[in-house]
């Protein structure tokens, strides 16, 4: 009940508050005194109909971390109807004398723009405490592609959604109706017809997904014949398993009933004698300090880059044309998915007859230049805004690139920049990399984080230069993890273990 009360304060604080603005938008916020006490009247009756209308409607009982579009269609409604029922009134007492006729169309934009909003950033917000309410790192997620637009196809991805959203990642639909391309069902974009199958996995593979599963909501036999062949070969030509729903509801006449359920791909699945003796990532008593040093440095450079990025986007749109930003699926915290952008910094990796183009010959001048001095990296400025991405942290690798003890470095969020950037190259093994950002996960702090700031923008200018000494004793803090975890799985930190962390944080 006081949730509903409080849901209900909100709402008609937005209607005093639209209506305000409204004036103040109408008068280029120089508002006449006669003005303020005209609309302190209409502002009133506004808030009395807003009070008996959006409880008529109901909008108060609803959830709003599941704000749906029937939701948004009733809000506008009630929102229209309040002020309509405002106006009239009012111009029946006073002929709305002293307020402007466009101050309601003004405020029913305001209005429903905040209503819908606030309602979208709750749902937003509640989406992310579940997404991120996980405390250890999981299996790694299987990509799914499905085949075939129906109820069937709705209904999936609707379990989907309700049941296995952490361990199910619905990559996209395929669908032999030509029309249908581009067209979205349920977040999820039809990415072509099925006998494109190798150009879409290729495109899917440019984006960092490695497909799992194949999953047809068609019966074979109303397939076509292209589409029936594509999905064969794949099936026979690599490891991506291809299912029809009729035999996963056990429709099928004859099925095997001995044949074992679909279990999640092994691909990148997380192993744990090493993160078993690291700490749970970085300390809470520093964590909400970087967090706010994170959003604040987004936004700070966020609007003092704003000329560098128009320029930067200008160079790549010329150079490799649109769309000017790429992304690819990375695992993030805990291996939770999510999208890392960056400019893009290459040709298209096929040509105009679908043949591969050779990496080599995709990149150009501006795009080396790029990479060279990490500038492709600012789009990434919005996953650290959202909580995706820190400034510090190890950096996030496509699945089949990750370790393969990758827990340890999934216990906190993925960086701008780390230890592997500052102290490390490009060249330097996956093993040294890891074995660095693992030293990061135990040791992150303040002083850390300012260290990497600080030798961040030199490996920018002066190019990058491997730090042996601190390699190695990252190196020998690993040896000694594998070699001497307790039986509770903390660690035991003697002398030699010691010394080389004293190492690695004096560099």
């Amino acid at each position: 009940m006081r949730l509903q009360h409080l849901a209900m304060a909100t709402d008609l604080g937005w209607v005093a508050l639209s209506a305000i603005l409204a004036v103040l938008i109408r008068d280029n916020f120089i508002p006449l005194q006669h003005h303020l006490n005209a609309v302190a009247v209409y502002t009133a009756i506004a808030v009395a109909s807003s009070a008996i209308v959006f409880s008529i409607a109901g909008l108060h009982k609803r959830l709003w971390q599941y704000t749906s579009l029937h939701d948004v269609s009733r809000i506008i409604v009630s929102v229209t109807i309040a002020l309509f029922l405002a106006v009239f009134i009012s111009f029946v007492g006073s002929r709305l004398e002293g307020v402007a006729r466009s101050v309601p169309l003004i405020q029913w934009f305001i209005l429903v723009t905040a209503m819908i909003g606030t309602r979208a950033a709750l749902r937003m917000w509640e989406e992310r405490r579940r997404h991120n309410n996980s405390p250890h790192p999981r299996a790694s997620v299987e990509h799914v592609l499905i085949v075939g637009i129906s109820h069937l196809t709705e209904l999936f991805a609707q379990s989907v959604a309700q049941y296995a959203s952490n361990r199910i990642d619905i990559v996209g639909i395929l669908s032999e109706e030509r029309q249908l391309r581009g067209r979205v069902l349920r977040f999820h974009k039809v990415l072509g017809a099925p006998e494109e199958l190798p150009r879409v996995l290729a495109q899917l593979e440019v984006h960092g997904i490695a497909l799992d599963r194949i999953v047809v909501m068609q019966p074979f036999d109303e397939l076509s014949v292209p589409a029936r062949d594509a999905l064969l070969q794949v099936e026979k030509s690599s490891g991506v398993k291809v299912e029809w729903i009729s035999e996963l509801l056990g429709l099928t006449i004859g099925r095997d009933s001995d044949s074992a359920p679909t279990e999640i791909s092994p691909r990148v699945a997380s192993q744990r004698p090493i993160s078993d003796t690291v700490s749970q990532g970085i300390s809470s008593s520093y964590r909400p300090l970087k967090r706010a040093f994170d959003i604040l440095g987004a936004v700070l450079l966020s609007v003092a880059l704003l000329p560098l990025i128009v320029v930067v986007a200008v160079l790549v749109a010329i150079d490799v044309g649109f769309p000017v930003v790429f992304w690819q699926k990375r695992p993030g915290q805990f291996g939770h998915p999510f999208k890392l952008f960056k400019f893009c910094t290459m040709h298209p990796a096929h040509d105009g007859a679908g043949a591969r183009i050779a990496d080599e010959k995709r990149s150009s001048v501006v795009g080396r230049l790029l990479r060279r001095t990490r500038l492709d990296e600012i789009p990434q400025l919005y996953n650290v805004l959202i909580g995706e991405m820190s400034f510090i942290g190890p950096r996030p690798l496509l699945s089949p690139d990750q370790p393969t003890e990758r827990s340890a470095r999934l216990l906190v969020r993925p960086g701008l920049t780390g230890m592997a950037q500052v102290y490390g190259a490009r060249d330097i093994s996956p093993e040294d990399k890891n074995a660095l950002d693992i030293w990061y996960v135990q040791h992150a702090s303040l002083m850390v984080d300012v260290k990497i700031l600080i030798r961040t923008p030199l490996v920018m200018l002066f190019g990058e230069r491997v730090n042996r000494r601190v390699v190695c004793a990252a190196r020998r803090g690993i040896e000694r993890l594998m070699a001497k975890p307790t039986a509770s799985g903390s660690l035991q930190v003697g002398a030699e273990q010691a010394t080389a962390d004293g190492e690695a944080a004096r560099a």
